[in-house]
């Protein structure tokens, strides 16, 4: 069996997923279809001797949704390009129709005016949902699209009947407000489906696009990254990334993995030690054997995971597909059934059409076309105020259902740099301003993390000129001022040098100078926990939601700050794979969201209910986050969870008002009074029922623009 990747254009919901599924089901040679509704991602496996991969993109564009190859963005990026015409033709156009129904301009050039419009709206602005309701004919499954389409085609259609008939009230208006709204929800879910898939591209660029490939322990060989087999021994000195995964040969260097693996301090690794591909060596020299062909490096790995993660379905998010599947098949058939019994009862033609033509437009689809989407864009301009970017609709349900909240702890609950909190002076021969400025010039011009934490600290110190001065990897520094050497680095390793064994202090993250006979001073560094940190634990637990720590540091490092927190919860030392291992251990009792700031937090964002991330975080932990927090306060992590749950409530609200209308008015529609009492229902009644239900949408929708959200202690 071959796997084929494809991007999927036009799938507006759960059913357009399905209807493919379905059809692609019934062909023996295509097995394990996944297709995702909301990313626009398949992944098919196939008999590649029964079917060919064009004729599988042939089948699923045949159904109405256009396929291509997932590296192929051109189709993508085209239909992109042609929603965004057709809004800024669809909109401006229904807005002169709204207004000329508004007014109640009933004159002839007043109909002409709107069925010119409309006519442009319906079929041009309209034609994405045509072309996908033609797949009706030959799946035989009612979808988004049908809906859409019969029930704008009605609208539309009978308007254009009363036109030529020489009547008034026409049903322009609401045909056009449909689509202009439901474009604008594909387009906004489009755009971010387009933006999310650069996610992947930017995993792979943590790798040089190059290696130095020694032949022979000589001979040096510049070469693609990509073209690395296991065996080949790659030289990597200071400042340059590590190309592959590999065991050092020879050599000794400090390397940091920060970014991939969450331990906020460098390590020295030496000869026998294994490293990871997209490492950074800050100093030092190490000549290193692939332990793994290129396309299995850590890096790639990641990649396949990715895309695993991409390729699984997302909980059913909008509320109005479920209506809808039971909700369009009903009513059309309702329809049908009332123009049969009207006309086998003896009444004309025309009254028959009228009754199933007022079923369908009291039914027209107004709360796909305008509550969910117009309580998303609400509900986002709100966020925004907030300086929160939240990238889907299906955060706003998902977040009711959260029961746990996992954090990374380095960037994300702690700053993420080394700061110096405690200084102590233990040598009464020297000045504070004379160590100040002896340790600013023994880390100047070094780019390792203690170095930039203590440099900040004595920046406004004496400029000091040194006599000289030598880094010992993994140590610290050693140099030479009048006659006197000094030492600045490990505890452990001044003592060793000064020959003095200090009792009864905290030995954790101290640093030391020393001179040849004696300790001068300590330095104890630790990375500070952010504002609001403790608050907005307190705060989610009393929505709630418990919170946990995962990362990649050292247990005592995470202990210390789960502590300080009030975290009874948390997991340490672990690998990006592992986390996200974990993330799904703990969505065994429950939703989980996870909060994190790292390449290294890709997985586990992608495998958690939904992930929040920062702008201030790396450009894949932006992408891949579902929520992007548009400043570095916690308490916005709060606010995420305060602003989706009123949204999903003001979201069921609009679906209420929007088929409250039409439920109750439907028998009367269906003509249930006409026998008893001589009522029937006129269509332009359905037509202002229509407007009700709209207008109660849309003044509930706004209602969230002004939500007041609670500030923090």
């Amino acid at each position: 069996m071959k796997i084929v990747k494809l991007d999927v254009s036009g799938m507006h919901c759960s059913a357009c997923s399905s209807t493919i599924e379905k059809n692609l089901q019934k062909i023996p040679s295509i097995q394990n279809i996944k297709i995702n509704a909301i990313s626009g991602r398949a992944k098919i496996a196939y008999d590649e001797t029964q079917i060919s991969e064009s004729k599988i993109i042939s089948l699923i564009t045949s159904y109405g949704f256009p396929a291509s190859l997932d590296d192929s963005k051109e189709q993508e990026i085209a239909y992109i390009k042609g929603l965004k015409q057709k809004l800024w033709v669809a909109i401006p156009l229904f807005l002169v129709i709204f207004l000329l129904h508004m007014l109640g301009v009933h004159s002839t050039w007043s109909g002409v005016v709107q069925l010119v419009l409309a006519s442009v709206v319906q079929f041009y602005c309209g034609s994405p949902f045509y072309q996908g309701a033609k797949s009706f004919f030959k799946t035989k499954s009612a979808d988004m699209n049908v809906l859409i389409a019969l029930g704008t085609s009605v609208a539309y259609l009978y308007s254009l009947y009363l036109f030529i008939s020489g009547e008034s009230g026409f049903y322009f208006e609401g045909s056009s407000a449909v689509i202009c709204f439901v474009l604008i929800g594909e387009y906004l879910k489009s755009s971010a489906k387009r933006k999310a898939s650069d996610e992947l591209e930017i995993l792979a660029k943590l790798l040089p696009a190059q290696a130095r490939l020694i032949k022979d322990f000589k001979e040096e060989q510049w070469i693609a990254v990509d073209k690395i087999q296991k065996g080949d021994k790659c030289l990597v000195i200071g400042g340059e990334k590590i190309p592959l995964d590999g065991i050092i040969l020879s050599g000794k260097a400090e390397v940091s993995s920060a970014h991939l693996n969450g331990e906020e301090a460098p390590k020295t690794l030496e000869v026998g030690e294994e490293v990871i591909g997209g490492s950074l060596v800050l100093n030092g020299e190490i000549l290193i054997r692939a332990s793994k062909d290129s396309n299995e490096f850590f890096v790639y790995e990641m990649l396949d995971l990715l895309e695993l993660a991409q390729s699984q379905k997302p909980p059913i998010g909008a509320l109005a597909d479920k209506i809808a599947s039971i909700f369009v098949p009903s009513v059309v058939l309702l329809s049908l059934v009332c123009f049969v019994v009207w006309l086998a009862s003896g009444q004309s033609l025309g009254f028959a059409l009228s009754i199933a033509a007022c079923v369908l437009v009291i039914s027209c689809p107004c709360a796909l076309g305008l509550a969910v989407p117009l309580a998303i864009v609400c509900a986002s301009m709100r966020a925004k105020k907030a300086e929160i970017l939240i990238k889907s609709p299906e955060i706003y349900e998902k977040a009711k259902k959260i029961k746990t909240i996992v954090f990374d702890k380095t960037g994300t609950l702690t700053k993420g740099e080394i700061v110096v909190q405690e200084f102590k002076i233990l040598s009464t021969d020297y000045s504070k301003d004379f160590i100040l400025g002896l340790i600013y010039a023994m880390q100047s011009n070094n780019p390792h993390p203690i170095a930039k934490a203590i440099l900040n600290f004595a920046k406004d110190s004496t400029t000091i000129s040194l006599e000289s001065k030598n880094y010992e990897i993994g140590k610290g520094v050693q140099a030479r001022l009048n006659n006197t050497n000094y030492f600045l680095g490990s505890l452990e390793w001044v003592e060793s040098l000064c020959a003095r064994q200090l009792q009864e202090i905290p030995r954790e993250n101290c640093i030391a100078l020393g001179g040849e006979e004696e300790i001068l001073a300590l330095f104890y560094l630790q990375d500070s926990i952010k504002t609001n940190a403790r608050a907005t634990i307190e705060a989610l637990k009393m929505r709630g939601v418990e919170s946990v720590i995962l990362s990649g540091d050292n247990e005592a490092s995470v202990a210390k700050v789960a502590k300080e927190l009030g975290i009874t919860q948390f997991f340490a030392s672990v690998n990006p794979q592992q986390k996200a291992e974990t993330i799904t251990h703990l969505a065994q009792n429950g939703a989980v969201c996870f909060v994190g700031d790292g390449i290294n937090d890709a997985l586990a964002l992608k495998e958690a209910s939904f992930g929040i991330s920062f702008t201030q975080a790396t450009e894949l932990a932006q992408e891949v986050g579902d929520v992007l927090l548009l400043k570095e306060d916690l308490w916005g992590i709060v606010e995420v969870f305060d602003v989706a749950n009123a949204t999903l409530t003001n979201i069921r609200q609009n679906l209420f008002f929007a088929y409250i209308y039409n439920i109750v008015l439907i028998p009367v529609a269906a003509g249930v009074l006409y026998p008893y009492f001589g009522i029937v229902l006129q269509p332009h009644y359905a037509g202002a029922a229509m407007a009700v239900s709209s207008l109660s949408v849309v003044t509930n929708a706004l209602r969230i623009s002004r939500l007041r959200l609670k500030c923090c202690a």
